[in-house]
């Protein structure tokens, strides 16, 4: 690995253990995950990338594309390539990362053993490119712009998202509704799931209650502590830039480079957990 991304991040390979401040910088600037959680994820990949013709380079080229999302002339430009077989290894990459299956809904219940709730939910919007004339459906009033919306769970107990869902026209699926549609279909009979205030309305989603008591300060706090904690974990998804920003290609392909970095960030997760909420919760 090491080898390999040395000329794209401008440093000799020889450097690394003398300037691993500046290696491990302009790694994750470069490819969205350091060089460990790189490694992890090329273990899993690797397979798939050879059978389809793939070296490790064109791994680094992926995680680029997700992390920096660059024109296909700038990319061109930079590995010494032609735009033709840019486009054409990344397309192949990203089928190889549709292989991963790193995220199991199963794992809400490591180290948490309560119903209520089991896990997290909220919603997340991403831009994509308006059509002509412009749809009402795909109207996202967080960015008054275009815009498909995705649901993200994460356990409460550990540090791993349990559930993705979602590539849908923001205007047309308000989170009740995809929700609805989603993950709580596949919760159990006495099972509930915690969400923000956008969420109000179903007897199977704990969102904030009004009230001064004891009880429901209680239940306020814990709330407002798994939104924070889930918070950060929509920033490290957005920590590759191809969320971030405007998607320029089809629309169509979206859910596919969302699965992407899900994936990638669940592995990145293990060496990069969130925080505990042990002794924040009452």
């Amino acid at each position: 690995m090491i080898v390999r991304a040395a000329p794209i991040i401008g440093k000799s390979a020889d450097s690394f253990n003398r300037h691993q401040v500046i290696w491990k910088r302009r790694f994750v600037a470069h490819f969205g995950l350091s060089v460990d959680s790189a490694v992890d994820v090329w273990e899993i990949v690797q397979e798939w990338f050879i059978a389809v013709g793939l070296k490790k380079v064109c791994f680094l080229w992926a995680l680029y594309f997700l992390k920096v999302y660059p024109t296909e002339s700038t990319a061109a430009s930079k590995f010494n390539t032609s735009e033709t077989n840019w486009r054409v290894k990344v397309k192949l990459a990203m089928d190889c990362f549709q292989q991963m299956e790193e995220i199991h809904f199963d794992d809400r219940f490591e180290n948490w053993n309560h119903l209520e709730p089991s896990c997290y939910v909220d919603g997340t919007d991403v831009l994509v490119t308006e059509t002509h004339p412009q749809d009402a459906d795909l109207f996202s009033h967080k960015f008054h712009h275009a815009g498909y919306r995705y649901q993200v769970a994460t356990a409460l107990g550990c540090s791993k998202i349990v559930w993705v869902d979602g590539g849908v026209p923001c205007g047309s699926w308000p989170d009740l509704k995809m929700v609805r549609h989603g993950i709580l279909g596949e919760i159990g009979p006495n099972e509930k799931v915690a969400a923000d205030q956008g969420y109000c309305g179903d007897d199977q989603i704990m969102t904030k209650l009004h009230g001064r008591d004891a009880a429901t300060r209680d239940h306020n706090h814990n709330l407002k502590q798994m939104g924070a904690r889930h918070e950060t974990v929509n920033a490290r998804l957005k920590d590759f830039h191809i969320l971030r920003g405007l998607y320029r290609a089809n629309r169509n392909d979206h859910y596919r480079i969302f699965k992407a970095v899900a994936q990638i960030t669940q592995v990145k997760l293990r060496r990069e957990p969130l925080y505990s909420l042990d002794g924040l919760l009452r």
